[in-house]
């Protein structure tokens, strides 16, 4: 296990991360088309800061960006892909919030609408999270879910995240300050198994 210091750089899987049936793998320029595809998908826009009509300029910039925060220690970000056809079909990332403390983690992750149904997020959750326990030391790893995004929140409980309580008005979002419901996950806790439905 790598022991990382404060904000130190993150680093990529090596080898690729993969369980046969999704891999994660480094962003790629060519990706851009995928990636401002999201802006037409509602489901996306809604549950993500994917803005609509998203430009393949504007998804550029956004992985160069990733990139930065990347080298600077903050979020490592990876392109979820189908194992035996290469195809793109979402996006996980793992966050630092802060530089306070680099062993707690924050993970976020969304799926293109063709991907969806079929336990692809699950499993790269699943990896990538195995993954921060392992190879970054992390001692805590949570995420964030709207209380209206109920298919978020049973990706999480697949994996064994606890729902630690509702955060109240956590969030500012279009119509005001939004509500999250807080999961976290230890080591030791996370669940692998085969996921053939969900999202």
């Amino acid at each position: 296990m790598r022991t990382l210091q404060a904000m130190s750089e993150l680093p990529f899987p090596e080898p690729l991360l993969t369980d046969g049936v999704v891999v994660l793998r480094p962003w790629r320029p060519e990706d851009a088309a995928v990636r401002a595809s999201w802006g037409d998908d509602p489901v996306i826009v809604r549950w993500t800061g994917v803005p609509a009509n998203y430009t393949e300029e504007a998804a550029r910039a956004h992985m160069a960006r990733s990139e930065e925060a990347r080298k600077a220690g903050r979020s490592l970000a990876l392109a979820i892909t189908d194992a035996a056809t290469t195809v793109v079909g979402g996006s996980c990332d793992i966050r630092r919030p802060g530089p306070e403390d680099p062993a707690l983690g924050e993970v976020g992750y969304l799926l293109s609408g063709h991907a969806r149904g079929r336990g692809l997020a699950t499993r790269a959750m699943g990896l990538l999270v195995a993954w921060s326990f392992q190879e970054l030391g992390m001692g805590r790893v949570q995420a964030l879910v709207h209380p209206d995004n109920p298919r978020s929140a049973r990706v999480l409980d697949r994996l064994g995240f606890k729902c630690e309580g509702l955060l109240r008005h956590y969030r500012a979002g279009d119509d005001g300050r939004e509500d999250r419901f807080l999961y976290s996950i230890l080591p030791g806790e996370l669940v692998l198994a085969e996921y053939s439905t969900g999202l």
